[in-house]
């Protein structure tokens, strides 16, 4: 059961509900109908919690850290330490956040590109793996279902958050009971016995923390730079291709200007024929009136001679 259910919540969303029917099918098939029954009745897991099961199983190294924060945090709690607390909570409000957009960079890498909505319930899933060690364990096994939820410091409520709970097992470096009571005054290491190798723990995993949150940094100002000369070269294309319209436009108003110039040469010279032709036709006019009176007279002339 335990490997079927890792198999199964490691595959893509897509490809959940037809192999978890094949393999309750097969199993129904080779005699084992409850173990059929009970792979038949594994929900599908939630956007965001497919998402927290994919960095469980690509980047281990990522729920790693978030968890070991979370052990710290819980133990400043419990210690009422609240300078620790507050010297914490920024720490864990930017891991949070590079967490949650790894998160999303992972889903892009996957083919399975995600809304900021689905980043921000892997950034509370998180958060309540942070507050609880129960929740801890459910975001690092790979087969959680349903995204977490933390109320301040009270208990995470898992009930029903993994599919296989009787396969998750409690993490010990999530900051459990046992840590937290030899971390206890009169548990047999005598009061504070065991706070140097606290605090050298608490400043490792702060440098590997620093360490990961400026590699992110970089990789994220790589990706920015060269996001930004992409743009800057997109950009120089369209102004050339820009500037290279405008420098044939102005060539063709250049020539249709040149042949405005032609059409009104000729104009005036049509101009200067027209007028002519109109002095000429008044030439004609005047000397056609002046036959018609002569022939006028002429035949009046006949007739009176007739």
């Amino acid at each position: 059961m335990a490997q079927a259910v890792a198999e199964l919540y490691a595959l893509m969303p897509d490809t959940f509900t037809s192999a978890r029917n094949n393999l309750a099918a097969e199993a129904t098939k080779a005699g084992n109908k409850e173990l059929g029954k009970a792979l038949r009745s594994l929900p599908k897991p939630s956007a965001g919690a497919w998402l927290v099961n994919m960095l469980a199983l690509h980047r281990p190294e990522l729920i790693s850290e978030v968890l070991e924060l979370g052990a710290v945090l819980r133990e400043a709690q419990d210690d009422m330490d609240q300078q620790q607390l507050r010297r914490l909570s920024g720490e864990r409000q930017r891991l949070l956040r590079s967490a949650a957009r790894d998160a999303r960079s992972l889903a892009e890498e996957l083919g399975r590109p995600v809304s900021a909505a689905v980043g921000a319930e892997v950034e509370q899933t998180l958060w309540a793996a942070m507050t609880d060690a129960d929740a801890a364990a459910a975001a690092a096994s790979g087969q959680l279902v349903r995204a977490l939820e933390a109320n301040g410091w009270d208990p995470v409520n898992v009930d029903g958050s993994v599919a296989d709970p009787s396969s998750v097992r409690p993490l010990s470096a999530s900051g459990g009971q046992q840590r937290r009571s030899a971390s206890k005054p009169g548990t047999g290491s005598g009061p504070g016995g065991n706070q140097p190798a606290k605090k050298k723990s608490a400043v490792s995993a702060a440098a590997a923390r620093a360490l990961r949150a400026a590699k992110t940094s970089l990789a994220e100002a790589q990706r920015d730079a060269e996001q930004a000369e992409e743009t800057l070269r997109a950009a120089q294309e369209e102004i050339d291709a820009v500037t290279a319209r405008r420098d044939e436009l102005t060539d063709e108003i250049d020539d249709l200007r040149d042949r405005i110039r032609e059409l009104e040469h000729e104009i005036a010279a049509t101009d200067r024929r027209s007028g002519t032709l109109e002095r000429a036709r008044d030439g004609a006019r005047r000397t056609a009136r002046a036959a018609r009176r002569a022939v006028e007279k002429a035949q009046t002339k006949l007739e009176d001679l007739g």
